[in-house]
């Protein structure tokens, strides 16, 4: 490993140990959580049963025993008292004997938060234990606990059809407090650049018994001097400090970049750090991200426009679809990377399920050294094919495994520095401590049937905002019939409407989920009408795509109501404003640009009119998108 390497992974691993979240131990949570006292605070159904000297340390456990795959399902749990709107770490520890699941993750622990009315509102799961294993302790992280929620329940059990035997010991839910400082980031890709500026971003979380006016939030860097220079900011919110600067300030080479936040009386609250370097001469890589978070593709910018898809069945159809990428479950072999590039589509590659312990891991990944090997061995053999995009590294894991999948980005970076990597999580809340795991970001908001269509916009602007704005973000649409009944496939006009919402909150790129399930013989539209949905949808996308990236200077636009979406471009010397709507009723917006204009059309959406001097007025029915081209 080179010397510039090596301090770059250093620091990260300085960022990631500086990272880690502190957890409340103050008052118990969960009653008799070793089981020392029977079955006090539990609610055991049939299978489960307290056993004396089947513990950690010989002491009791609750044990599951089972060898019929019919057996009913049931789970011991027990009633915790959770604050709604705090996020809350749960764990047991687990030994299992041949546990072999019908379905599910096996032996594990899960909270779960329900109504007034008993109706569950949230599960909040976590990995669980398969075969035989000894004493491990299996933990997760729950959202924040909703609003309504009256009642919340700690369970530990088997899954589904569970055969074989299961101990737990040791239950725990603990309040889940994040560090004043988590973390500081850079604008520019992997904190590298020769010129421009750069944005340092803080995330900081500081305690209630403050206000951001009583800390003193300090940048401290190597200036084009050699000196050391100190900047004292105000933090821009509660969880959120940032200083800016000209590239040519900072010192040549490599050097820290770190930030304090200190109490008035002196007292330091936290601090963290990262490498960055001045380039002589701007890097050049086969994938990276610019200043403007646009993709490039040896150097020209690319809109990834793709779909999750399966393996290689119904691939000869897809790439005769609109998109540029695609995003495989089954990673292809080298024949299906072949086949991709032929074709003129590129591929993020998965190694989303290489963790050990997880329940996707494949059987050949039982340790730490086989997460390595198997992820040495797939970069190596792809790091240089022409058709890969970048490498898929979390598929909705937890924040509670955020420094192995810190330590996975980190050694991605030094694997293969040519390609990004990019990581899809739910946990929208938990964003912002999911940054040292990425290079681009993805959410996957799903309001179809269930939920409004706002929800797209809502979760968009949350993902931007969750990352500072300083990482590319590939969004992921809603392009499947979910597997519950009353479920539906999306209309064309709701696949259109979310791609829109998407870009015009912020993002970057657009990956549809999924391409796979159009195929399910239950789905209630027959694949023919699905899949001709979805590229009517993503086809409109792809038709301006050169305005989407181009970086033009635009007029500003000022005006933009509440729950509305707006961005502008200006390409080969015409302006194009997308508005969206998103809200759940019609509204109208008075637009105000920061120049004049003679004329305005619509290119799709409901008509505009010129009301004033730089004014632009115009009325959308509820999370309508609409792209005007104006002169």
């Amino acid at each position: 490993m080179n010397s510039r390497m090596s301090l770059r992974i250093i620091a990260r691993t300085f960022l990631a140990a500086a990272t880690f979240e502190a957890i409340s131990t103050q008052g118990a949570l969960v009653t008799n959580a070793e089981f020392e006292r029977g079955v006090d605070g539990w609610a055991l159904p049939p299978g489960y049963s307290i056993v004396k000297g089947e513990g950690r340390s010989m002491t009791a456990a609750l044990v599951y025993e089972n060898s019929d795959p019919a057996f009913p399902y049931a789970q011991p749990k027990q009633q915790v008292q959770l604050k709604p709107g705090k996020v809350y770490r749960f764990s047991a520890w687990i030994r299992t004997e041949n546990i072999v699941p019908q379905k599910g993750a096996g032996a594990s622990v899960c909270l779960e938060s329900q109504d007034a009315d008993g109706n569950t509102i949230k599960w909040y799961w976590t990995t669980g234990l398969k075969g035989s294993s000894d004493w491990k302790k299996i933990e997760g992280v729950s959202r924040p606990i909703p609003e309504n929620a009256k009642a919340c329940f700690v369970s530990v059990f088997c899954s589904p059809g569970s055969t074989g035997k299961a101990y737990f010991d040791d239950v725990e839910v603990a309040l889940r407090e994040k560090k004043p400082v988590d973390g500081i980031y850079s604008s520019v890709y992997r904190n590298e650049a020769a010129d421009g500026r750069v944005d340092f971003k803080a995330a900081i979380n500081i305690p209630d018994k403050f206000e951001p006016g009583d800390l003193k939030a300090v940048f401290s860097y190597k200036a084009a001097d050699g000196a050391m220079r100190d900047v004292e900011v105000v933090p821009v919110s509660r969880d959120e400090a940032a200083f800016s600067c000209d590239v040519s300030e900072l010192a040549r080479g490599e050097s820290t970049v770190s930030f304090r936040l200190i109490a008035q009386n002196g007292a330091e609250l936290g601090q963290a750090g990262l490498t960055f370097r001045r380039n002589h001469a701007k890097p050049t890589r086969r994938v990276s991200f610019d200043q403007f978070n646009r993709t490039l593709v040896d150097g020209e910018p690319f809109f990834p426009l793709g779909m999750y898809t399966g393996g290689k069945n119904g691939r000869e159809t897809y790439v005769k679809g609109p998109f540029n990428c695609v995003m495989p479950y089954s990673p292809p072999d080298r024949e299906g990377m072949d086949f991709y590039h032929t074709n003129g589509v590129m591929v993020i590659y998965s190694l989303k399920d290489i963790y050990f312990g997880t329940v996707r891991a494949p059987r050949n990944v039982r340790n730490a050294a086989d997460e390595r090997n198997v992820v040495r061995a797939k970069v190596s053999a792809f790091k240089g094919h022409p058709a890969l995009l970048a490498w898929y590294l979390n598929d909705e894991l937890s924040i509670s495994m955020r420094d192995r999948l810190a330590a996975r980005r980190n050694l991605l970076e030094q694997l293969d520095p040519e390609h990004p990597t990019w990581s899809v999580v739910y946990q929208i809340e938990s964003l912002r401590e999911y940054m040292p795991t990425f290079d681009a970001i993805g959410t996957d908001p799903y309001p179809v049937p269930e939920r409004p269509l706002s929800m797209v916009s809502d979760w968009t602007r949350k993902t931007l905002r969750g990352c500072f704005g300083i990482r590319p973000v590939w969004q992921v649409p809603q392009a499947f019939e979910a597997w519950k009944p009353g479920s539906r496939m999306p209309t064309a006009e709701e696949m259109r409407r979310m791609s829109w919402q998407c870009i015009a909150a912020g993002a970057n790129g657009l990956i549809y989920y999924t391409y796979g399930t159009l195929h399910r013989k239950t789905n209630k539209t027959p694949f023919e009408k699905a899949w001709a949905d979805v590229c009517a949808a993503a086809g409109e996308v792809k038709r301006y795509i050169p305005v989407l990236l181009s970086v033009e200077p635009a007029p500003a636009v000022s005006g933009i109501p509440s729950k509305w979406d707006v961005r502008v471009w200006r390409k080969d010397g015409e302006t194009f404003l997308l508005a969206v709507n998103s809200q759940e009723a019609s509204a109208t917006a008075e637009l105000e640009l920061s120049e004049d204009f003679a004329e305005v059309r619509a290119e799709f959406g409901a008509p505009a009119q010129k009301t004033g001097p730089r004014r632009l007025t115009l009325a959308l029915v509820a999370n309508e998108p609409a792209l005007y081209r104006i002169k």
